[in-house]
C-alpha cells in the first residue's frame, strides 16, 4: 500500500515519536514538521522536524520512510542532506531516522558502518518493533502488520487513542484493505459509521432541515480539511452553496477520499445533479 502520507501525518501529529525511535529524551519545546524544498537542485526533504527555538543543543531530525528497495537510496539521502546543510547552514546538529518495513527492503552500500556514523543515520525496521510500547509505536506496527493482525492492532489502539489517531487508524486500514469502504473498516474496528454519530445525526436529522445548513457546511468542511488538507476558496464556496441533500452525500463520500483530486472528481460527478 502507499504509505508515505501516513508516515508524514503520523509525525505531524506526534513529533515526539521520532525521539522515541532514536532513543533521545523528548524535549519540552515544540517541534515543527515540514517538507523543505532544496532550490536549484531538484531535491526535497519530505520529512524534517525542526525545533521552534534557537537552542543549538536540540537536533533537527530528517525522517525518511523507505518502503521499497532502492539501490540508490543512501546516495540520494547523502546528496539531499549535504544540499540542505549547504543551503540552510543550520546551527543545530542533526539526526537521520530511516524507517524500513523490514531488513529485506534495505540495500546497503560499501563502507556502510562509516556512512551511518558520519551522516548520523539510525535505521528502524518496523516489523521488529516490540509490541505495546506506546501508541506511536503501535501505529507504526499497524502499517506493516499482516492483514490478519491489522484489525486486532487497530482495535487495541482505538481503546486508548484520541480522535486524530482514530482517523489515522481508519485511513491506514482503508489503504491496507483497498477493496473495503471506510464504512466497513469502521465496523471492523467496532466504531460507529459517520452517519451514526450523534453530531452527524443532529446536523442531518430528517425533518430538521431548517437552521441546519450552516452546521452541515461546517461539519463537511472540517472533515474534508482533515482528509485532504486545506481547501481553496473556490472549493469552500462550492461546498457552501451545496443543498443539504448533497452535503449529506459529500459527508458520506469523503470517508474514502485520499487527496484533493477526489474532491474535484466528486464535484465533477455531481455537477449536474
Amino acid at each position: 500500500m502507499r504509505s508515505d502520507n501516513l508516515f508524514y501525518k503520523l509525525f505531524q501529529l506526534a513529533p515526539s515519536l521520532a525521539f522515541e525511535l532514536l532513543g533521545l529524551t523528548v524535549p519540552t519545546v515544540p517541534y515543527q514538521f515540514q517538507s523543505v524544498e532544496l532550490k536549484e537542485f531538484g531535491f526535497r526533504l519530505d520529512g524534517l522536524l525542526l525545533p521552534e527555538t534557537s537552542d543549538e543543543n536540540l537536533p533537527l531530525i530528517v525522517i525518511e520512510a523507505q518502503m521499497q528497495p532502492d539501490v540508490r537510496f543512501y546516495y540520494r539521502l547523502q546528496g539531499e542532506l549535504a544540499t540542505y546543510l549547504l543551503q540552510y547552514q543550520p546551527r543545530h546538529s542533526w539526526q537521520v531516522l530511516v524507517l524500513y518495513p523490514n531488513r529485506r527492503t534495505e540495500r546497503e552500500i560499501p563502507n556502510m558502518a562509516e556512512y551511518l556514523t558520519y551522516w548520523r543515520v539510525r535505521r528502524i525496521y518496523l516489523d521488529e518493533l516490540p509490541a505495546q510500547q506506546s501508541i506511536g509505536m503501535e501505529l507504526l506496527r499497524l502499517i506493516v502488520a499482516p492483514e490478519e493482525d491489522a484489525v486486532t492492532i487497530g482495535r487495541a489502539i482505538i481503546t486508548q487513542a484520541q480522535e486524530p489517531w482514530l482517523e489515522w487508524v481508519v485511513e491506514a486500514l482503508v489503504r491496507k484493505f483497498p477493496g473495503q469502504e471506510s464504512r466497513r473498516i469502521m465496523e471492523m474496528l467496532g466504531l460507529a459509521p459517520l452517519q451514526q454519530t450523534r453530531f452527524y445525526q443532529e446536523v442531518f436529522q430528517e425533518g430538521e432541515v431548517s437552521g441546519r445548513q450552516a452546521e452541515a457546511v461546517a461539519l463537511v468542511l472540517r472533515l474534508l480539511q482533515r482528509k485532504v488538507g486545506p481547501l481553496s476558496p473556490d472549493q469552500t464556496q462550492r461546498i457552501q452553496s451545496l443543498p443539504l441533500e448533497q452535503l449529506e452525500a459529500l459527508g458520506e463520500a469523503l470517508l474514502d477520499f485520499q487527496s484533493a483530486a477526489d474532491l474535484e472528481n466528486w464535484f465533477a460527478r455531481h455537477a449536474t445533479e
